[in-house]
């Protein structure tokens, strides 16, 4: 009786999955096709920098550029709900007149000017004071303050471990 029983079963899961599966047509294979040589590549951006290797365009240098390896870095004041700030990099222009930051999420960067070397970078509502640490404010708040490092204390001998 236990083998009628799962014979029975066996049969009816092979039949559901026959009549539930259609055979492909040409013109499904056709639409797939199709859809794999138009998928957008998000590898690269519009300027050709690879996104996955951390790459970003530079407005200020015309270049791709990692701006965790090669920029400044500075920390949000709101921090998530694990207690960790999102980060901000910035470059200043050899002359010191032009200052381009990347805030996090987003595309594209924001180039901040300033007409001497005694004011404060500004773009719209923003100002990147650069005076006592590197400060960006925006409408007066305070945003984003320098990156402070963290030392870790190794507890123990190395042999231990």
């Amino acid at each position: 009786m236990k083998k009628i029983c799962y014979l029975f079963i066996l049969i009816t899961l092979v039949s559901c999955d026959y009549i539930l599966k259609s055979p492909a047509t040409s013109d499904d294979e056709f639409v797939l096709d199709s859809i794999v040589k138009n998928q957008v590549n998000d590898d690269e951006n519009k300027n050709g920098c690879d996104i996955k290797a951390g790459y970003k365009w530079s407005n200020m240098t015309k270049k791709c550029v990692r701006v965790f390896d090669e920029g400044y870095r500075l920390t949000s004041i709101e921090k998530d709900s694990l207690g960790k700030g999102k980060n901000a990099y910035f470059f200043i222009d050899e002359d010191s007149l032009v200052a381009e930051i990347f805030l996090p999420d987003s595309k594209e960067s924001i180039i901040f000017k300033r007409e001497d070397e005694n004011e404060n970078f500004k773009y719209q509502n923003f100002v990147f004071k650069i005076k006592k640490g590197y400060n960006l404010y925006y409408d007066n708040k305070l945003l984003f303050q320098p990156a402070n490092p963290v030392d870790l204390k190794v507890i123990g001998k190395d042999e231990e471990h």
